[in-house]
């Protein structure tokens, strides 16, 4: 199956809830399907791609991109150290560092997306999931792109939180 990254948005008080209590959030997650979920959004597995054609760097070195895009896949504040989502501990960011993002991911044009794309270097650099020399890759990743953007749209537009995980 592999890897894929996924965005939760939830109002403030939820997310003192999960801040008091973290397996609320697992509980909330698995108690209904996915596809019932409206506040959920799942980039699959573009988001090592994603992350660099939006900065320009591979995800492993996400520290040296300055914030906010910085927290394009990792949210900047651990939800609960000690809890596991599949790859690591959900992070999130706050309904103010999701303003912050969006305003930089709207600065980001889809041409720039297609500038940085390499399917070469991508792949030399082990950009996850390394099948960048398919001729849909780029396509792949602007589509995902859109839909990151229109979901921080939404989550600012309604003064919410975002959590992040890999699963």
């Amino acid at each position: 199956m592999g890897i894929i990254q996924q965005y939760l948005r939830i109002d403030q008080s939820t997310l003192l809830r999960y801040l008091d209590n973290s397996q609320l959030l697992e509980d909330d997650l698995f108690s209904t399907s996915n596809s019932e979920k409206t506040n959920l959004l799942d980039i699959g597995k573009s988001w090592d791609g994603l992350f660099y054609v939006v900065t320009g760097e591979p995800l492993n070195n996400y520290k040296i991109v300055p914030p906010p895009l910085q927290w394009l896949i990792f949210g900047p504040n651990i939800l609960d150290v000690e809890q596991d989502m599949g790859y690591g501990p959900a992070k999130y960011l706050t309904s103010s560092q999701t303003e912050e993002l969006l305003e930089a991911v709207n600065d980001i044009s889809e041409s720039s997306l297609s500038d940085r794309f390499d399917a070469e270097k991508m792949n030399e650099e082990g950009v996850y999931p390394e099948f960048w020399e398919d001729p849909e890759a780029l396509n792949y990743l602007i589509q995902e792109f859109r839909k990151l953007k229109e979901f921080l749209q939404l989550a600012v537009a309604e003064n919410q939180a975002v959590i992040t995980f890999l699963c």
